[in-house]
C-alpha cells in the first residue's frame, strides 16, 4: 500500500512506532542504577558503623572492578555477610554476659561489662578484644573501687542532662539521660557523663547507619528487579507484533511507572533521613559550645571531642542522605521518561 501511494506521488502521513532499541531514558536509568550500586557498595566498604563482615565483603566486590561482582554483592553477598556478622555479634554478647555474671561486685569489670551489654554491637566487639583487658587493669590499679571513683565525678550538670533527656534527637541518648535522672543521685549523673552518653550516641549512630543501609539495599533490590522486568518486556516487544507487542509494551510502561513510584518514594524517605541527620549535627554543635564554657568537674574535654566527632559524622550522614535523595529522584525521572516513551510507541502503533 505504501509503495502504491509513493508511486502515485501522493503525500500522506504514515504513523510508525518510535524506535526504542536503545532508548536514552532506559539506558540512563540502567546506567544510573549501576552507578548507584557501585557507590553504595564503595561507601559500605569503609563505613565503620557497619559490621566488619559487610565492610570486607563490600571491599572485595569493589576492588574486583566488575559490575557482576557489585550486583552479586547487592543481591546476595550483603545478606550472607550480614548473617555471619549476626552470628559473631551474638557470640560477643554471650561472652560479655558471662564476664558480667562472674565479675567482682563493684569492680571495673562488672561496671564496664554492664555498660557493654547496653552498648552498640561494634562497641561490644571492641570490649571483647580490648575493653575487658583495660577493665582488669583498672581494677588492679584502683583496687576494685569503681563505684566510689564515679560518685566523685558528679556534682552538678543535672540541668543539662534534663535538657538532653527532653530535646536530644537521638532516642538512645534521651533514654540514657532519662535513666540518669531517674537514678536520683550524683553517681547516676556521673555515670551518664562518663559512659552512658557515649553509649547512647553510638547506638543512635549505629542504628541510623544500619537501618538506612538495609533500607537502601531493599530499594536497590526492588528497583533493579523492576528495571530488569521492564527491559525484558521491551525486549519481548521488539520481537513481537500486533496485539502481543502491545501487551508487552503496556507491561513495560506499567513497570517503568512502578520504578518511578518506588524511586520517588526512596527520594522522599532519604530526605526524611537527612532531616534526622541535620538535627543530630545541630545538637552536637550545641553540645560542643556548651562543653567549651562548662566549669563543672565532668570531663568536658572528652565531651568536646565526642561532640566534634559526632557533628562531623552526622554532617557526613546528612550529605550522603541528600545525595541519595537526589540520585533516586533522577532514577524516578528517567523511569518516568521511559514510561512515556512506551506510551508514545503505543500511540504510534494505532
Amino acid at each position: 500500500m505504501l509503495a502504491a501511494v509513493l508511486a502515485a506521488g501522493v503525500v500522506t502521513t504514515v504513523h510508525t512506532a518510535p524506535a526504542f532499541a536503545s532508548s536514552a531514558a532506559v539506558s540512563t536509568t540502567t546506567a544510573a542504577l549501576a552507578a548507584s550500586m557501585r557507590e553504595t557498595v564503595f561507601q559500605m566498604s569503609f563505613n565503620q558503623a557497619l559490621q566488619s563482615e559487610i565492610r570486607d565483603a563490600a571491599y572485595v566486590a569493589v576492588v574486583a572492578n566488575d559490575e557482576a561482582k557489585i550486583r552479586e554483592f547487592v543481591l546476595v553477598g550483603y545478606h550472607r555477610a550480614k548473617d555471619r556478622a549476626t552470628q559473631r555479634e551474638t557470640l560477643n554478647t554471650a561472652v560479655i554476659r558471662e564476664i558480667n555474671r562472674t565479675a567482682i561486685p563493684g569492680s571495673e569489670v562488672q561496671g564496664s561489662s554492664e555498660s557493654a551489654l547496653r552498648s552498640s554491637f561494634n562497641a561490644q566487639e571492641t570490649y571483647v578484644h580490648s575493653g575487658y583487658d583495660r577493665a582488669v587493669e583498672l581494677d588492679r590499679v584502683h583496687d576494685n573501687k569503681r563505684q566510689e571513683r564515679l560518685a566523685r565525678l558528679a556534682a552538678e550538670d543535672r540541668a543539662y542532662v534534663t535538657h538532653l533527656a527532653a530535646h536530644d534527637p537521638g532516642a538512645q541518648v534521651r533514654a540514657a539521660a532519662q535513666r540518669a535522672l531517674s537514678g536520683g543521685d550524683d553517681r547516676s549523673i556521673g555515670l551518664f557523663f562518663a559512659y552512658e552518653w557515649k553509649i547512647g550516641a553510638e547506638l543512635d549512630t549505629e542504628r541510623f547507619v544500619r537501618t538506612t543501609t538495609e533500607q537502601n539495599q531493599v530499594w536497590h533490590d526492588q528497583i533493579a528487579r523492576l528495571t530488569a522486568s521492564a527491559l525484558a518486556a521491551e525486549a519481548a516487544e521488539r520481537e513481537a507484533s500486533g496485539e502481543l507487542a502491545r501487551k508487552y509494551r503496556l507491561e513495560a510502561q506499567q513497570t517503568w511507572e512502578q520504578v518511578d513510584r518506588e524511586a520517588g518514594q526512596s527520594s522522599v524517605d532519604w530526605l526524611a533521613e537527612k532531616t534526622k541527620a541535620d538535627a543530630q549535627a545541630a545538637m552536637w554543635a550545641e553540645v560542643a559550645e556548651y562543653a567549651r564554657a562548662a566549669q563543672s568537674e565532668q570531663d568536658w574535654l572528652a565531651v568536646l571531642e565526642q561532640a566534634n566527632s559526632g557533628r562531623i559524622t552526622w554532617e557526613e550522614a546528612a550529605g550522603k542522605a541528600r545525595d541519595s535523595a537526589a540520585h533516586w529522584l533522577a532514577v524516578a525521572e528517567q523511569a518516568r521518561k521511559a514510561a512515556k516513551d512506551a506510551a508514545n510507541r503505543d500511540l504510534g502503533d494505532r
